[in-house]
């Protein structure tokens, strides 16, 4: 099995990586090292059925590639980060969004099942616990940029699964919510700072 990771330079993605090399699988690596890092993959280099690419799925002729060679799509890539996503509203909606797009477009055309990783987020205001998936979401107001990583990854969730209902591509959506563990970085006003 042969199992595309974007973003797989990340926390998550490196993490993933590691656990389908361990079950003897082959991983594609895409990530452009905006906030994944070589080092969280330093363990693994010696492998030889993990290759790494580190570029944008944005460069559409390389997704299309790394699509073409994968059996499933694990689409980690997104804008992440409070601090990042605050400052960066712009990047963080294009990021997101044209990114998931032109991973289920590449997908699409190859009928590759896709993983799209979403967040906790999209539940926004929402305070009825425990959530499910079909709760309302009660986000902030525009003006907030706080809100723009939570849009977007709903506007992903809608555009995955609107692939499936009118493409038939097979999708899996996982709502992540506060992910810790060894190789987080707190650059980026995540949960935890580590000491």
């Amino acid at each position: 099995m042969v199992s595309l990771i974007t973003g797989g330079a990340g926390f998550i993605g490196s993490h993933l990586a590691e656990a389908l090399l361990a079950r003897g699988g082959r991983v594609i690596i895409l990530d452009d090292l905006t906030t994944g890092s070589v080092d969280n993959l330093r363990h693994l280099r010696a492998n030889g059925a993990l290759e790494c690419n580190f570029d944008t799925v944005m460069n559409r002729r390389l997704l299309a590639e790394v699509v073409d060679a994968a059996d499933v799509v694990y689409h980690l890539a997104a804008a992440v980060g409070v601090r990042r996503i605050i400052e960066n509203p712009v990047l963080t909606i294009e990021t997101n969004v044209k990114g998931t797009e032109l991973v289920v477009e590449a997908a699409a055309r190859k009928r590759k099942p896709v993983f799209i990783a979403s967040t906790s987020e999209v539940y926004g205001k929402n305070s009825q616990v425990p959530f499910c998936e079909d709760d309302d979401t009660t986000l902030g107001p525009t003006s907030k940029t706080r809100w723009s990583y939570a849009c977007s990854k709903a506007l992903d969730e809608f555009l995955a699964l609107a692939y499936w209902k009118e493409k038939k591509l097979p999708v899996v959506i996982g709502r992540l919510f506060n992910t810790v563990g060894p190789r987080q970085t707190g650059r980026y006003g995540m949960v935890l700072k580590p000491s």
